[in-house]
């Protein structure tokens, strides 16, 4: 049987040399970033990638300040 494949973010280009995109298979979130000079991809369970959510929401709250 073939696992259903899901987009939750479709290639998005976050600056001029990066792009960031997010797909959901079963029970696994996948995130991938890619660069000219390199890319990268994680696999998430469910509890990961809300743990995930929670410490890049949590930086960027300490990072909202520096731009006020």
């Amino acid at each position: 049987m073939k696992k259903k494949r899901r987009v939750l973010l479709s290639k998005t280009e976050i600056g001029e040399f990066l792009t960031i995109g997010v797909e959901q298979e079963e029970d696994e979130i996948g995130l991938y970033i890619a660069s000219v000079d390199v890319s990268a991809s994680c696999a998430f369970k469910f509890k990961e990638w809300k743990n995930f959510i929670r410490a890049v929401s949590k930086a960027n709250e300490k990072f909202k300040p520096l731009f006020r």
